[in-house]
C-alpha cells in the first residue's frame, strides 16, 4: 500500500473513525467530510491515515468501514486511553517507525521527517509529513517538546502508559457482559455481532459521557436497532429495498405481518428519536426549528433499543413481551 494521509491530525483521524462507526453503511471521503466540516481533501487524508494505521477497513475503494476492536475502543476511551490506543497503532506505521529512529540519532526533527518522506517515498510536501508526524506524536506522547521546535523521542511504552488501554479495554469488556444480560442469552447469541451487538456496547459505553454528547449513545443504538431489522427482514423474507431508516423499515415489516403493532411503535419511538439526534444542528421540517435532546430521552433510547430487540427475538419464538 502506498503512503497517504498527509496533512491530517489526530482529531481527524478519530473524527473518521468515528464517523465510519456511526454509519449505517461504508463511508465516504465527502460523508466524513460533511461530518467534520472539513474539506474533501481533509476527509480523504483522515481516511487514509486511519485506514494505514489498522482503525479503517476498505471493503471496496473509496469506502471506509470499522476495523473492529480497535476503532470501537477508541471511539469510547477516555482522553489518556484515546492517546494510548493512538500510540500503539501510531508506532507500527513504517514512516512514523522512521521518523523515530532518526530523531534518536540526534537529527532534528525537519531533518528527521524529510528523511522518512524520502525512505517511504511520500509525496507530500515535507512540511505537511513533518507537521502530521509530529502532531501524531504530540497528541499520543510519543514525542516531547523541547520548544523552539526541537523534539525528542518520549520514553517507550510502559505499563503505567498502557494502563488507560486497560482500562478501557475492561471497560468494554464489562460493557459487553451488560449488555448480553439485558438483551437475554437467546437475543445476544441470535442478533449480528458485529452489526448489532457492537453498536449496542458503543452507545451504552457513551451513556456514561452523555453530559458531553447527547446525541452519540442514540445514533449508534440507531444503527444497532436498523442493522437489527435488517438482519430480521433476510431471515422472514421480507424486500426493505427503497425503506430507509428505522421507521420506514418497521412499515414495512408490519405491514408484511412480520412484527407485531406493539413492537412497530416501540421500533416508531426509537426511530423518531434517532430521527430528531440525526438533524444535528439542520433544521427539522417538520417543526422548522432543531431539536434538543435531553440526557433522559438519550438514557431511555438505549435502554428502550436494548428491551425492543429482546422483545423481538422473544416473539420470534412464539412469546409476547414488550
Amino acid at each position: 500500500m502506498a503512503i497517504e494521509g498527509f496533512p491530517t491530525t489526530a482529531e481527524n483521524i478519530i473524527g473518521a473513525t468515528e464517523a465510519a462507526l456511526l454509519a449505517s453503511g461504508p463511508v465516504t471521503e465527502d460523508s466524513v467530510a460533511q461530518f467534520l466540516d472539513v474539506p474533501s481533501q481533509s476527509a480523504r487524508n483522515a481516511l487514509r491515515m486511519a485506514l494505514q494505521l489498522g482503525l479503517l477497513s476498505e471493503p471496496k475503494a473509496s469506502t471506509y468501514s470499522p476495523s473492529h476492536p480497535l476503532s470501537s475502543y477508541l471511539i469510547t476511551a477516555s482522553r489518556p486511553a484515546k492517546a494510548a490506543i493512538l500510540r500503539l497503532a501510531l508506532e507500527q506505521f513504517p514512516p512514523y517507525r522512521t521518523f523515530k529512529e532518526r530523531l534518536e540519532v540526534s537529527v532534528s526533527a525537519p531533518e528527521a521527517a524529510n528523511q522518512a518522506r524520502a525512505i517511504h517515498a511520500i509525496t507530500a510536501h515535507r512540511e505537511e509529513v513533518l507537521n502530521t508526524l509530529v502532531g501524531l506524536g504530540t497528541y499520543t506522547n510519543s514525542l516531547s517538546s523541547q520548544g523552539a521546535g526541537g523534539y525528542v523521542v518520549a520514553e517507550p511504552l510502559t505499563a503505567d502508559h498502557l494502563a488507560p488501554l486497560a482500562s478501557a479495554i475492561a471497560s468494554r469488556e464489562a460493557a459487553h457482559l451488560h449488555v448480553r444480560k439485558r438483551l437475554g442469552a437467546t437475543a445476544a447469541d441470535r442478533i449480528d455481532a458485529k452489526q448489532v451487538l457492537e453498536p449496542l456496547v458503543t452507545a451504552f459505553l457513551l451513556t456514561a459521557r452523555v453530559e458531553e454528547d447527547a446525541r452519540a449513545p442514540i445514533l449508534h443504538a440507531g444503527n444497532a436497532i436498523e442493522s437489527f431489522l435488517v438482519q430480521l427482514a433476510a431471515q422472514v423474507g421480507a424486500n426493505l429495498k427503497g425503506a430507509s431508516g428505522i421507521n420506514s423499515k418497521a412499515d414495512v415489516l408490519l405491514k408484511g405481518g412480520h412484527i407485531t403493532k406493539k413492537h412497530a411503535s416501540m421500533l416508531f419511538y426509537l426511530g423518531n428519536v434517532r430521527n430528531a439526534a440525526e438533524h444535528g444542528t439542520d433544521v427539522d421540517p417538520d417543526v422548522n426549528r432543531t431539536w434538543d435532546i435531553s440526557l433522559s430521552t438519550s438514557l431511555e433510547h438505549v435502554n428502550v433499543a436494548l428491551s425492543t430487540i429482546a422483545a423481538m427475538v422473544a416473539h420470534q419464538a412464539g412469546q409476547f413481551i414488550v
